[in-house]
C-alpha cells in the first residue's frame, strides 16, 4: 500500500489516530519556532496538512493559510472542519511541486510530512522557493529510527532522519539560522503494542530565507552607483531615494513590491519640505534592510552603528543633511524649485551625490558583514 493510499484509508479516523501518534504541544513548539505572535496580515504554507492539525492553530493565530496535501480525502475533511474560515486555501500537491509561487508565503511548516515524500532534499528545495525572503520554514518530524512497523503499517517512505543530514539539507538550498533541535516530545509512544513499541524522538528544525540574495562582499559598489544614477536620469525617472534604495536593493539581490515605493516620500527633502536629503534618509533605509531586527530581541548596535557612519560619511562629504542646506533652495516653493531647476543641479549636484550615497552604503555594509 502507498503512502497516499493509506491516508485515502484512514482520513475519516485520522484526528484520533493522529492523538496517539504525537502530541498537540508539537505544534506549539513549531509556532514559538516561526515567532509568530499576532499573525493578521501573514501567510503560511502547512505542507502534509492532512486534517488540519498545524493549520488550526495558523488559523486561529490570524494567518491565511494554504494547506497543501497530496490526499484528496484528507483534504475534504481538512475544509469540512474549517468551511465557515475565509482564510484558508486547500490546494493538493505533491511536495517535490508545490502549488505556489515563489516567494509567496511568509512561514512554511512540515510537520511529520518529510518522512512521506519520495526526495526529502527537494521537498527542502521546494520549501525554500515558496518562502519570502526573510521568512521561516519549520520542520517537525522523527529522528532516525529502527522501528520497522512505521514503514509496513504506517508506510512511511523514511525511517526518520538524522538531525545533521536535515541542517545540511536546509542549508545547501541556501536557508540560514539553520537549528535543528529535540522538540522535546517522543512519537508513537502509546500507540503501539509488543516489541516494536516505540517511543521515537521528534526534532524540530527551523531555518530562515536571507532578504539579501547577494552578500555585500560580492556587490560591487561602483556597479551600484552607475544603477542609481541610471534611475535618477533615465526617460522616466525615479527620484533621489527611490534611486538610491533600488540600486542598493539590486546591488544586493532583493526583490521586494515594496522598493521603490517604500522611498518615495522621502525624496525632494521629505517630499518637498526642507526636510533630509532623500539619498541620506534612502541610505538609512538601505541599511536597515540589510542589517535590521527581526524582532525586538535583535540587537540595536549592529544597525544603529552602521548608520551613524554613514551619517558621517555624508556630513563630512556633503556638508550638511537636509535637502535646502545641500541645494540652496526650498524645492518646496515654485520659485525655489524653478531655480534648483534652472541652476542644472539635478545633474550637476544631485547625481554624483546619489551616487556616492548608493557606493558608500555598499561599503559600508561589507566592513559590516565581510
Amino acid at each position: 500500500m502507498s503512502s497516499l493510499e493509506y491516508f485515502a484509508k484512514v482520513a475519516r479516523d485520522w484526528d484520533s489516530l493522529r492523538a496517539g501518534f504525537f502530541p498537540e504541544s508539537v505544534r506549539v513548539k513549531a509556532l514559538a519556532l516561526a515567532g509568530i505572535g499576532a499573525g493578521a496580515g501573514l501567510t503560511a504554507a502547512d505542507l502534509g496538512a492532512g486534517t488540519g492539525f498545524v493549520t488550526e492553530a495558523l488559523l486561529a493565530a490570524g494567518l491565511t493559510v494554504f494547506a497543501v496535501d497530496q490526499s484528496p480525502e484528507m483534504l475534504a475533511r481538512l475544509r469540512s472542519k474549517f468551511a465557515s474560515v475565509g482564510r484558508l486555501f486547500a490546494l493538493e500537491g505533491a511536495a517535490e511541486r508545490l502549488p505556489l509561487p515563489e516567494a509567496s508565503v511568509d512561514f512554511v511548516f512540515a510537520n511529520m510530512f518529510l518522512h512521506h515524500v519520495d526526495d526529502p532534499r527537494a521537498a527542502i528545495a521546494e520549501m525554500a522557493r515558496i518562502l519570502r525572503p526573510g521568512g521561516r520554514v519549520v520542520i517537525t518530524d522523527l529522528d532516525s529510527h529502527t522501528h520497522q512497523f512505521l514503514l509496513t503499517e504506517h508506510h512511511d517512505r523514511w525511517a526518520g532522519f538524522r538531525r545533521a543530514e536535515v541542517s545540511a539539507w536546509l542549508a545547501a538550498v541556501g536557508l540560514t539560522a539553520v537549528a535543528v533541535d529535540c522538540c522535546g516530545e517522543n512519537c508513537c509512544a502509546d500507540s503501539c503494542d509488543g516489541a516494536d513499541q516505540a517511543a521515537i524522538g521528534i526534532f524540530a528544525a527551523s531555518a530562515t530565507r536571507p532578504v539579501l540574495g547577494i552578500r555585500p562582499a560580492d556587490a560591487d559598489p561602483l556597479a551600484v552607483a552607475g544603477f542609481a544614477r541610471s534611475c535618477w536620469g533615465n526617460a522616466k525617472p525615479l527620484l533621489c531615494a527611490e534611486s538610491v534604495l533600488s540600486a542598493v536593493a539590486q546591488g544586493l539581490g532583493v526583490r521586494s513590491p515594496l522598493i521603490p515605493r517604500l522611498a518615495t516620500g522621502f525624496c525632494s527633502g521629505l517630499s518637498r519640505t526642507c526636510g533630509p536629503c532623500g539619498a541620506f534618509s534612502a541610505g538609512i533605509m538601505a541599511l536597515g534592510l540589510a542589517l535590521g531586527r527581526d524582532s525586538g530581541q535583535d540587537d540595536l548596535d549592529e544597525t544603529y552603528g552602521p548608520a551613524q557612519e554613514f551619517r558621517e560619511f555624508f556630513l563630512e562629504r556633503f556638508g550638511a543633511l537636509d535637502c535646502r542646506a545641500l541645494t540652496g533652495h526650498d524645492l518646496g516653493t515654485p520659485e525655489g524649485l524653478l531655480a534648483y531647476r534652472e541652476a542644472g543641479l539635478k545633474l550637476k549636484f544631485c547625481a554624483p551625490l546619489l551616487e556616492e550615497a548608493a557606493a558608500q552604503v555598499i561599503r559600508i555594509l561589507q566592513a559590516a558583514r565581510p
